[in-house]
């Protein structure tokens, strides 16, 4: 098929030249050319009639990557709607976050306009109407991870900023605008005949301080050697510390009762220090 074109286009060629070529012939209008000039229309001529010679490199191409969809819209197929719920359909992975209720469970109804999603477990406990009325049994020294080590509540002290003459200003705590700081000092003793390692990480456990028995009070995180939140430090046979919790109060409360809450692994341990 291509030799066949191409011997068609050789024939056009040769008419093409010899009509450039021809003078005196009525039919044939003489054209005054210069040989440089009857080979670039015998060019150009070629060329034009290669664009349409099928398969050629310098002609029509099979073009694959048009949509005909878009050429005509009648070809386009109408797709199944999806399922509401294809996570229930079976045979079918449940969708990216979605949850699936286990057999003989029931799914929790979607939350509706105003709502409010149930709360963190351990923020739960803290704010329960009476999480401060059951005291633990545990030792507080226990719970914060001191185990061996005696804390006793000592006294508290209100200020703007603490402490009043800090030599370094990086480890200075000064109450927000409106508040005031509420240091809580405890004895950090060791009562035995061993040393004991004392470590905190704030990390492990929550404090929250019932303020008034209403006002649940967070635990300030501070950079202070002798924070009870984050302490380290050795504790020789019966040698005894200062050490400190920090909350953040408003200015105006006076402070009537105190109530530390411990929230760890999921357990709220009360404790009454005033």
């Amino acid at each position: 098929m291509k030799n066949k074109a191409v011997r068609s286009i050789a024939y056009l060629l040769v008419v093409a030249m010899c009509s450039a070529t021809l003078s005196g012939c009525g039919i044939i209008p003489t054209l005054n050319l210069t040989p440089e000039q009857s080979t670039l229309i015998a060019e150009y001529a070629a060329g034009k009639l290669l664009e349409y010679v099928k398969g050629h490199p310098g002609g029509l191409m099979t073009v694959d990557d048009i949509d005909l969809t878009e050429v005509n819209p009648g070809l386009k197929k109408e797709e199944p709607p999806a399922p509401e719920n294809p996570a229930m359909l079976p045979g079918l992975a449940p969708a990216p976050g979605q949850d699936v209720p286990s057999d003989g469970e029931d799914a929790p109804p979607p939350l509706q306009e105003g709502d409010v999603p149930a709360p963190d477990t351990d923020d739960a406990l803290v704010d329960s109407p009476d999480a401060a009325s059951q005291t633990s049994t545990m030792p507080l020294a226990e719970a914060l991870g001191i185990p061996g080590a005696e804390i006793t509540y000592e006294n508290f002290e209100v200020a703007e900023h603490y402490p009043e003459n800090g030599e370094e200003l990086a480890f200075s705590m000064k109450a927000a605008e409106g508040k005031k700081l509420l240091i809580v000092h405890f004895d950090l003793s060791n009562p035995g005949g061993e040393d004991i390692e004392a470590h905190t990480d704030s990390n492990n456990f929550k404090v929250r301080l019932v303020l008034n028995g209403s006002d649940k009070v967070r635990g300030d995180v501070t950079f202070l050697d002798n924070d009870l939140m984050n302490y380290n430090g050795l504790l020789t046979p019966g040698a005894t510390v200062d050490a400190v919790l920090v909350f953040e109060i408003p200015k105006e409360d006076d402070v009537t009762s105190m109530d530390l809450l411990i929230v760890k692994d999921g357990e709220e341990r009360s404790y009454v220090i005033l």
